[in-house]
């Protein structure tokens, strides 16, 4: 398990009990570990390990926002688990990768 999946599956403890969740620093991909095509395209990429760094940075300062409250917390958490989803779907599909990252960049800011 990964240490973003990790943070997510903690977060999602949290939320599952009502409370809100004291996220940490959801983290970038690992390029030092070989784990699966998604990340290993990201990795291979300058500009898709740009995107990556990007949404890491908006959803945990999202998440760590002490202005957000519990149930848009949750709509977050889970709009980013269904992005990793859909991300992860793309397999070593650049171009795909580059448009679910692109939009998922663009929206999550309309969680503040």
């Amino acid at each position: 398990m990964t240490k973003k999946f990790k943070t997510l599956a903690m977060a999602a403890l949290f939320l599952g009990a009502g409370a809100v969740a004291p996220v940490a620093a959801y983290d970038t991909i690992n390029c030092q570990h070989d784990t699966g095509p998604t990340e290993r395209a990201i990795c291979a990429s300058q500009r898709l390990q740009v995107l990556d760094a990007q949404v890491t940075e908006q959803y945990t300062d999202i998440m760590l926002d002490s202005h957000i409250k519990g149930e848009v917390k949750r709509a977050l958490h889970d709009s980013q688990v269904a992005f990793l989803k859909r991300r992860d779907q793309c397999g070593a599909d650049g171009a795909c990768l580059t448009e679910v990252m692109e939009r998922r960049a663009s929206r999550i800011n309309f969680y503040r």
